[in-house]
């Protein structure tokens, strides 16, 4: 850098800041204290060979001396001294900065501005503090926990980063001030002290931003993570779009409701998920809608099930534009099929009732009348059929119950990972002659599904081969691609041609004049075919079998 003779060569603050090793403060400072002389009034620009000059006298021992013995006289802690002096007085103009900055402050309470005042005092001395002895670990932890607090009571962060930006400018223009007041011996001291003021706020503002954002986050993280709970768990299928119509999310419950996996659907197109019953009904009317709408629609699921659902879809919005769809859907076959059936379900579960209720009355009658004549195993032979009829009766008031609850519709699936082996003999337990039931069932087979519906689909399945089959009768699982298939089998001589069709139904079995109710209330495999087609499986009779056999499927989990 040359200068022409008779032209100095003229700098801007920045690079005058650079040369000198200091802040564009520290170079304003060193200019008011009148070591270095500025071209133009606003101190912004400087003769370079002024700013060699100082350099020179700085780098040379005898002028450093000089300047030192000048200059030094003063320590930057004095200053530092004085401005703490100051910290209350500082904190008072900190509020009429803020209030022509921010005019709603002027409407502030007294004891928020006072609460405002002190929290300035204490922002100087931090600030100060840092300035004389450097970044303080635990000073930090205290300021990002400043910025975490502002966050969780909703704070802006602007708002806060301002106040810190004031207090930094009232420490700069209060400590030239006192340079000034105090002559020009103060004024290397503050040349000095701005040096460090200003990394010293950076740090604190850089702190409380990363406490805030931190805090942001997390709570971002746990409003995430309650949302993904309870949309997991939730017994309604939910979903998301995008504007195209493409999933974005889906539920466990939703790809039941389709059968499909969870991860098979993100991304695929709803109209190839729905699939209307009735071709010419288009699905587009989901990915349509500007307001919340309500619709009925028979789907044909993957498995080929034909269900009844109700859709409410909506649109989801970000501001005031429409940034994708989303839809809560819920299964609706159950309630159409059973609605006005309740009255003759309570009449055949109540038939059935009897059996059971006959033996428990009965065995009751005979411990009570001939209890200490009987020996220890024939009273634990009672104990155990009493214990069974029980549980028979415990699994009939279930039934009942689960009905009225699919045709309200209120049945609630707990639908998770469960090892099918476990829940199997659970379901057989309540099963008389369930002892006897062989089993070919692989260890750590898994299916999605609610474990209790899986063992009253099980126990009823058992108990109608048990009842009007033959022995041996025989239960197998196997893994058969996305599902696990259930066979229940037995030696009888199967179901009659002219049933097979109304099997499943349970208001033609109710209505059949032949149906001998000496064999059950009929509302068994109906139920057994409602609970897996809602756990999103399906349930048929196996024609083909050599023996007679009942199939289940259920879907395997969804694997993270």
């Amino acid at each position: 850098m040359e200068e022409l003779a008779g032209n100095p060569r003229v700098i801007d603050l920045r690079e005058t800041a650079a040369l000198l090793a200091l802040s564009e403060d520290g170079v304003r400072a060193l200019a008011t204290a009148g070591y270095l002389a500025p071209v133009s009034e606003a101190a912004t620009q400087f003769a370079l060979g002024d700013v060699k000059a100082l350099l020179a006298r700085l780098e040379s021992t005898q002028d450093a001396d000089l300047f030192f013995e000048d200059s030094f006289a003063v320590d930057p802690s004095d200053l530092i001294d004085a401005l703490d002096g100051k910290a209350a007085d500082m904190a008072e103009r900190a509020f009429d900065v803020l209030q022509q900055a921010l005019p709603e402050a002027a409407e502030w309470s007294a004891a928020e501005r006072e609460r405002f005042i002190e929290d300035a005092r204490l922002r100087f001395e931090a600030i100060l503090a840092i300035t004389e002895h450097g970044e303080d670990r635990e000073l930090m932890d205290e300021l990002r926990e400043v910025g975490a607090a502002a966050s969780w009571a909703g704070s802006p962060l602007p708002e806060l980063l301002l106040t810190l930006r004031i207090s930094r400018d009232l420490v700069v223009q209060t400590a030239v001030e006192i340079a000034e007041e105090r002559g020009r011996r103060w004024g290397f001291a503050l040349a000095l002290l701005l040096t460090r003021v200003l990394p010293a706020v950076d740090r604190m503002a850089d702190a409380i931003a990363l406490g805030y954002w931190l805090a942001v986050a997390s709570e971002q993280e746990e409003v995430r993570a309650r949302h993904e709970s309870v949309m997991e768990a939730t017994s309604d299928g939910v979903y998301e779009l995008d504007l195209d119509g493409r999933i974005q999310y889906a539920n466990p419950s939703f790809a039941v409701l389709v059968g499909r996996r969870v991860e098979d659907l993100e991304g695929a197109d709803l109209a190839d998920v729905l699939i209307p019953a009735d071709p010419s009904v288009s699905i587009d009317v989901l990915t349509e809608t500007a307001a919340p709408r309500r619709v009925e629609l028979a789907v044909i699921r993957a498995d080929g099930v034909r269900r009844m659902i109700e859709i409410l879809a909506q649109p989801r919005r970000r501001g005031s534009e429409i940034a994708g769809f989303q839809g809560v859907t819920r299964d609706l076959t159950a309630t159409l099929e059973l609605e006005g059936q309740k009255d003759e379900f309570l009449a055949l579960i109540t038939h059935d009732l009897r059996q059971p209720i006959a033996t428990v009355l009965g065995w009751g009658a005979t411990l009570q009348a001939y209890g200490e004549r009987l020996g220890p195993e024939r009273v634990r032979a009672i104990g155990g059929s009493i214990h069974g009829q029980a549980e028979r009766i415990a699994r009939l008031a279930d039934d009942l119950y689960d009905i009225s609850r699919i045709a309200g519709p209120s049945l609630l699936l707990a639908s998770r990972a469960v090892v099918v082996e476990p829940a199997i003999a659970a379901g057989l337990f309540s099963v008389e002659g369930g002892q006897a039931v062989e089993l070919d069932v692989p260890g750590r087979l898994e299916v999605q599904a609610d474990p209790r519906r899986l063992e009253q689909v099980v126990a009823n399945l058992v108990e109608n081969a048990v009842a009007h089959g033959s022995a041996p009768v025989r239960v197998e699982a196997r893994q058969v691609g996305d599902v696990v298939e259930v066979a229940v089998s037995d030696s009888g001589p199967g179901v009659p041609d002219d049933v097979v069709p109304t099997l499943f139904s349970p208001v033609r079995t109710i209505g059949r004049a032949d149906r001998d109710r000496s064999r059950g209330n009929g509302l068994g495999l109906s139920l057994v075919r409602d609970l897996v087609e809602a756990m999103g499986g399906r349930a048929w009779y196996d024609a083909e079998a050599p023996r007679t056999t009942f199939r289940f499927t259920l879907p395997t989990p969804r694997r993270h």
